[in-house]
Parts: structure tokens; sequence; C-alpha cells
């Protein structure tokens, strides 16, 4: 009986240890950035294609656009991403737009809700930069987000070179 004990109140304090994350640190950041041989235009054109987007972003199913105009502050799209058999539909909406240097987003699912930019910077060649604010909209999902973290910039990085490539070849 007292093993038992012990495995319980191990177990508890793992769960509050794993919990205890989620309240302490709820949001992170991270960023990423890649150096493209294309002008800021042509990376900002080939970025809003939706036509291309499933060549560098990995499971893109479809963007739509649901209220505003396109490419505009404050309009509203729909993202559907397939990851492992497994739909998200998501609702990301333009936080402001700099034409062809910056624009910044928000989106939204079931999990997480994620602040992000690019930037687009240079002349000649351009230096993309994602930036990413994700916060958790549970105290569950904070905790696995933020241990998720290595893998979110990872993911990130391996979209920046997708879209180089792509753009590249244009």
């Amino acid at each position: 009986m007292k093993i038992i004990k012990i495995i319980l109140m191990t177990l508890a304090g793992i769960v509050l240890l794993f919990l205890s994350i989620g309240l302490l640190l709820p949001s992170y950041e991270y960023q990423s950035s890649i150096v493209v041989n294309a002008s800021p235009e042509k990376c900002w054109a080939i970025y809003h294609d939706t036509k291309k987007m499933g060549e560098w972003l990995e499971g893109f199913e479809s963007l739509t656009l649901k209220s505003g105009k396109q490419l505009a502050d404050g309009s509203m799209y729909e993202i559907i991403i397939t990851d492992d058999g497994h739909r998200m539909v998501m609702s990301e909406k333009i936080i402001e737009v700099k034409a062809p240097t910056k624009v910044t987003y928000e989106l939204n699912n079931d999990v997480l809700k994620s602040e992000f930019s690019f930037s687009f910077e240079g002349t000649s060649s351009t230096e993309i930069t994602s930036k990413y604010k994700i916060t958790g909209n549970n105290i569950l999902w904070k905790s696995i987000l933020f241990l998720s973290k290595s893998y979110m910039t990872n993911e990130a990085n391996q979209q920046l070179e997708g879209l180089k490539k792509v753009i590249e070849k244009q």
C-alpha cells in the first residue's frame, strides 16, 4: 500500500509540474530567418501566391478569403492544413500589411492563438524573417505547446527553406 501511495504522489507531482509550466509560461516567442537570392517584391509575390503555397507550406490545402479585401488590414481568411491525416481548419486575420516588406497575422484554432509576421528586407537579395508568438487556449495546451517550442521552431525553419527553394527556382 505504501508503494502505491508513493507512485500516486509522484504522478500527482509530475502532473502539477507539467501544468505549472502553462501557468508560469502561458506564451512564448521565436523567430527564423533566411536569405533568398531574389528581390523583396518577388519574394512577397510568391509568398502570397496560393497556387504555390503547397510547395513550401507542408500540408497546405486551401486559403479562402472570408471577409474583407485580399491582403488588406482586417481581412479574415480560413486556412486548411492536413497533417498526418488530421485536417485543421483555422481562422486567420490580417493585422497589418506593408507591401512588399511586412505582413502581420493572427491565427486561431482549437489549440492555440498565434500572432506572427513575415518581413522581407533587402534589395537584390532578401532576408525573410518570420516571428511568432504562441499562446495555448487552455493550461494543458499552454504546457504542451511550450514543451513543443523546438519542434515549432524547426517547422518554421523548414517552411522558410521550402519557400526559398520555390522562390529561387522561379
